[in-house]
Order: C-alpha cells, then structure tokens, then sequence
C-alpha cells in the first residue's frame, strides 16, 4: 500500500510540472482526433492525463504493448469527465422502464416493416449467415433493429471519452471498462483510427450492431470480403458480426425461444422468478411448483420470466437457451423480449 500511494504521489508530482505545457492545438498526424478539442480541459492537469491512474494505465500499455506514449498522453490531455455518461448508466431504461412501456419503442409496425424491407435488401447476407451459423434471418434483423434501427441510430458520443469517464470516474464497473478502454486503444491502433474520432453509444457500444470493443476485436468479421471489418457502413459486415456473436454465445438453431406460462401461485415462486442467466429447471419440476406453459412446447429446461405487461399485470414465460442467448448481448430480459417479440413481427425469411 506504501509503494503504492509513493508511486502515485510520485506522479502527481510529475504531473504538476506538466500542467502548464500547450495542448491547445494537436500536431499534424498525431493520431488524435481534432474533435476531442471542442470540450477541451483548460489545464492539463484538469484533464485526464493529470489523474495518476490514468498515468498508470498509459505505463502499463506502453510496457505490455509497446503503445506510443506520446499519442497516449495526447488523447487523455484533450479529455475529462463526461458527467452524462454516468448518468446514464446510472438509469439505464432496461432497468428502469416497465416492459408495457419499454417494448413500445421497438416492438411496433415501423420497425417491423423497416426489419422487413432490411431482409429483403440483404436477402443474400441473411442466407449466407443462416446456413453457417444457424442464425435465423429475423432474429438477426430484429436484434439490429432493437440496437440501432437498422444502423440509423449508432451513437453521436465519442467512444474514447465515454469509456475512459466510466473506466475511472465510475468505480461500480470500473475494472470492465478499463478493459474496454484498452481495448479500443488496441482496436484504434489497428484500424488506423484517430483516437477520438470514433462515435458511438454513451457506454462506448460502436455501430450498428452497438458491439463493445472487446467483441468489436473477437467477434466482428468481414463478412463481404472487402478487406475491411465496417460495423457502420456494411450491412453484410454488421449481419455476419450478430450471426457470428450468437452462435459463439451458444444459439441453437431452429430452436424454440420462450412459452407462455401459466403460474398459479407467484408468491410461492418468487425465488425462481426472473433468475439467474440460464435455464434452471425442466418441466416436470415446474409442474409441481403449478408452472404450467400454455403452449406447446418441447421437454427441455426452462427458466421463468415475469414482466409486467400493463399497469396492473404481470405476464410469464418459460425460456429456453435461446433467450438467454439473447441476454448475453444485453443482459436485461426487457431488453430480450424486445428482440424477440420484433423478431415475431418481422415474421420468417421466407414471408419477405
């Protein structure tokens, strides 16, 4: 703990002999974005790059992967706080927001008819994805569609400030996003990116498929072929990114998604209610706790889901593997029976 807070006052030592250096202007091929100016820190030592963390963070990337110091503390000195951005998500509408209200600005006929009018345009990138991934067409629609409505919606928020605000000015999930950070630091470098140039969601999610830098690494493909991985501009890209993020996340082909349910007795299952990220138990089990689905349905291990579908209501489902699939792009249930319910109402790929 000694060496630790030496090593920091160490820093903010170093740091103050800094802060009167000029970063008003970024050099010519700096790597930095120009944009990063218009919110720009009056003092060095105001902005990120005065806060020692930070400076650890930037020794430890240039230790473990020779990145260019210079350009490092370039981008964090035209930066600071995003107060917004914690705000967000701090109130983040899949866990505030009731489903009734939640679902309505995703689940209705405009996105429906736009989902439709997307297969059909990528008819072939769709057939590609379902044939080697085992993906279906409107699911992988309807999840764009939910994200970003179909890549009209992909964030206005300069990803670097927006994670690095959450990496160190939001300690709940503070180990994540440094992660994140790093992430597209590493990403930046490799695309040839700008720092600072990239926008996207106020949680640093990135195109049209709203991917975080980790799985932008990962689980994004170039898809057409083009020489280029493009989440923005490509919807082939952005189909086969989705496709590819679901199977690696365990989606089962042509599979069911969810049942309606009948619970006789909620209280008496609470504990069960809207827990844990995976199937839980099979229908035998639920059938002696008075868990019955009203609909068809195969004997595999469900989980149950209750979300409030009126003021006054409260609707059940058992879900298979498939939805908690789902989960694992977003975890929120509001957020899944989103993407299904759009997915229903796009209808199959041969209806297009």
């Amino acid at each position: 703990m000694m060496i630790k807070q030496a090593t920091l006052l160490f820093l903010a030592l170093g740091l103050t002999a800094c802060s009167s250096m000029d970063h008003s202007t970024l050099p010519s091929n700096s790597g930095v974005s120009d944009s990063l100016l218009e919110d720009m820190p009056k003092e060095w030592a105001d902005s990120y790059a005065g806060n020692p963390e930070v400076q650890l963070f930037i020794n430890r990337l240039v230790k473990e992967h020779a990145y260019d110091k210079e350009r490092l503390e370039l981008a964090f000195s035209h930066i600071k706080v995003r107060p917004k951005v914690i705000e967000k998500s701090d109130n983040q509408p899949e866990v505030v927001t009731p489903y009734y209200e939640y679902k309505t600005r995703f689940v209705n006929e405009e996105r429906a008819k736009l989902g439709r009018e997307f297969a059909v345009r990528n008819a072939k990138w769709l057939r590609k994805a379902e044939r080697e991934f085992g993906v279906e067409p409107n699911v992988i629609v309807a999840l764009i569609g939910v994200e970003t409505y179909y890549g009209r919606i992909t964030g206005s928020k300069d990803v670097f400030t927006s994670l690095t605000t959450l990496a160190f000015d939001y300690p709940r999930r503070k180990d994540y996003f440094q992660s994140e950070l790093e992430a597209y630091l590493l990403l930046a470098r490799k695309e040839g990116w700008n720092i600072g140039d990239t926008k996207g969601s106020y949680s640093g999610a990135m195109g049209m498929v709203q991917f975080m830098p980790s799985n932008y690494q990962k689980l994004a493909i170039d898809y057409d072929k083009n020489g280029h991985i493009d989440l923005w501009g490509s919807e082939a890209d952005a189909i086969g990114s989705v496709a590819n993020y679901l199977k690696h996340h365990g989606w089962q082909s042509r599979q069911p998604w969810l049942v309606m349910a009948y619970v006789a007795e909620p209280d008496k299952v609470t504990d069960f209610i809207n827990r844990g990220r995976a199937p839980s138990a099979d229908m035998t089990e639920w059938s002696a706790l008075n868990v019955l689905p009203t609909q068809p349905f195969i004997p595999q291990k469900t989980g149950l889901i209750g979300l409030r579908t009126g003021p006054e209501e409260v609707s059940y489902w058992l879900a298979y593997e498939n939805f908690f699939t789902i989960m694992d792009y977003n975890p929120s249930r509001r957020y899944a029976m989103s993407v299904l319910e759009l997915a229903e109402s796009i209808g199959t790929y041969e209806s297009n």
